[in-house]
């Protein structure tokens, strides 16, 4: 059965559009003619590939496959056109990666603008989400992979899984002013959770089995439990906005919060991680690698490697212990200053 691409690419319109309508004008086609496209496709198969409803279309069990293998055909026909334009320049071509607040913000952001800056022509789409979000995009065939904590996907036997090189240490944080900074005691995970808590994505449970019981011990010191987590955001910036302007605490690998703690608005709660966080690159096994995408696989090892480097020089300026160190330093100074005046008033 000859099936050219004109028709792989209909088929894909549809099943995103869910509506002819929608997808005719996609394809800048008109609807009937996409509409006798389909049922000829069909008369082929000898079998439907979409459910018609007046609410929309949805595909049938064999459309779905048909989809995924139209989907994977016409990626690599693309690439291929491209490579047949220029292989070395990589002038034309898209690449679809995802991850999870805390990757996108810190190492998959830069790695995909530096990505344009060198491959203008590429379309790139970014898709920040939660990990059961972006696994089931990933086998929809919409991400080529996607970066994410990999303790819940290892096991997964239609996923291949890439470990970053660096676990990333994850520190609680607060407004600066905050009680818990100004406490000069020992901080504990559970003294953070007397406090309302805010997470910008559902947390796996291998990091929420760990802030339960840190939450349970600290509730027990209240009148009454507060919910864990107290606010639910979709992304860092409004986490940012919540923990700047009241007494919530939040937690996050370092060079999320890069700016906010040179600028002295944050400040770290605890003397050492509260955990560390080993991210891995995720994608579907079996499933050929495009030129971009592997392209992009190395942009991201890159950022992630620089982010490294973001997060040392954090800790050496902002760790609670380095800001005692320097507090005590300054005290000595002031000191030394007083009995040497001291020592001129008498003389």
């Amino acid at each position: 059965m000859a099936l050219e691409l004109q028709q792989l690419r209909q088929v894909v319109a549809l099943a995103e559009h869910r509506s002819f309508v929608r997808a005719s004008a996609a394809l800048h086609i008109s609807q009937p003619a996409l509409s006798r496209s389909i049922q000829n496709l069909e008369r082929r198969f000898g079998s439907s590939l979409f459910q018609r409803s007046t609410t929309g279309v949805v595909p049938t069990d064999l459309g779905r496959l048909y989809i995924e293998r139209a989907r994977d055909l016409l990626r690599m026909a693309d690439e291929l056109e491209s490579e047949a334009i220029g292989h070395a320049a990589m002038r034309t071509g898209r690449v679809d990666v995802g991850g999870g607040p805390y990757p996108t913000d810190s190492f998959l952001g830069p790695a995909v603008a530096r990505f344009v800056e060198q491959f203008p022509q590429v379309s790139v789409q970014l898709n920040s989400g939660d990990w059961d979000d972006l696994v089931h995009q990933l086998r929809s065939r919409t991400l080529d992979f996607f970066v994410a904590e990999t303790s819940l996907l290892a096991r997964e036997p239609d996923l291949d899984v890439v470990p970053m090189p660096v676990r990333h240490p994850v520190y609680f944080f607060a407004r600066a002013g905050h009680p818990l900074t100004t406490s000069g005691a020992t901080i504990r995970a559970a003294d953070v959770m007397t406090w309302p808590f805010v997470t910008p994505s559902r947390i796996p449970p291998r990091v929420l089995d760990p802030m339960l019981a840190a939450h349970r011990e600290g509730s027990s010191r209240l009148p009454s439990a507060r919910p864990f987590p107290a606010i639910a955001c979709n992304g860092l910036a409004p986490v940012k906005r919540i923990v700047a302007a009241s007494d919530v605490v939040s937690a996050s690998i370092l060079p999320c919060i890069a700016e906010d703690l040179d600028s002295g608005r944050f400040k770290l709660l605890a003397t050492e991680p509260w955990m560390h966080l080993q991210y891995g690159l995720v994608s579907l096994r079996g499933r050929p690698w495009t030129q971009t995408a592997d392209t992009m696989r190395e942009f991201v090892f890159d950022a992630e490697r620089d982010a490294t480097q973001l997060e040392r020089r954090l800790l050496e300026n902002h760790a609670p212990q380095r800001r005692a160190r320097s507090a005590r330093a300054k005290r000595a100074v002031r000191s030394r200053h007083v009995a040497g005046q001291a020592r001129i008033g008498r003389g």
